[in-house]
């Protein structure tokens, strides 16, 4: 999985947590406008081997913008070399202030404003793809059939507009997915819980591999 940038502007740490599928036990987070050349990478080498034991725990850079050029040179191969399993964040307010070494290895998500993140479903659909499965069949079983509408247009008006600032396979994948189960669900008969429970555990495993 790619090492991602999120490009978040002034929102609060525990709101961008939370829009990010995140809480504050699964991640391991480092300041990076204090960052110092050894103590990053005492971090980044013990993060990895820290995630080896807990596949679940993310490493978290916030302010990583601000990380001296001799500092960002440090994630380098690390971004290339070891987070094939572990999910890395990087988290600036202007992704100009990262090397171009730095962003050519990393996915640059623009994250909405904060008013935009508090919206119907697109937090607890992101909170099922953080914990799995078994929260997405949840989910599934707790929304009424208008509800999961709702909530496949909201997918795929997020991703739409996300596609103006980075286009990938998964994410390509995910709308299509979102807009195929959309019409099952409102043009045919089928069990409209088990399709959306299908959607939710089909984009998990996209995000997932």
């Amino acid at each position: 999985m790619l090492p991602k940038i999120i490009v978040a502007g002034a929102h609060k740490r525990e709101v961008l947590l939370s829009a990010l599928g995140l809480s504050a036990t699964s991640v391991m987070a480092y300041e990076g406008s204090k960052g110092k050349i050894d103590d990053l990478r005492h971090f980044i080498n013990f993060g990895v081997n820290v995630s080896v034991g807990s596949p679940g725990m993310s490493l978290l850079i916030w302010d990583a913008d601000r990380l001296s050029p001799e500092c960002q040179t440090v994630l380098l191969k690390p971004l290339e070399d070891s987070f094939e399993k572990l999910c890395l964040f990087l988290v600036a307010t202007n992704e100009n202030g990262l090397l171009p070494t730095v962003l050519s290895r990393c996915v640059v998500i623009n994250q909405p404003e904060e008013g935009e993140l508090k919206t119907s479903y697109w937090k607890s659909i992101l909170e099922c793809f953080a914990k799995g499965p078994a929260s997405c069949l949840a989910l599934a079983d707790d929304l009424e059939k208008l509800e999961m509408e709702k909530a496949l247009e909201e997918v795929i008006a997020r991703l739409s507009s996300g596609l103006a600032d980075e286009v990938n396979q998964n994410r390509l994948k995910i709308l299509k997915l979102a807009i195929d189960y959309l019409s099952k669900i409102r043009f045919t008969n089928v069990n409209a819980k088990l399709v959306f429970g299908n959607f939710l555990i089909d984009s998990w495993r996209l995000i997932k591999a």
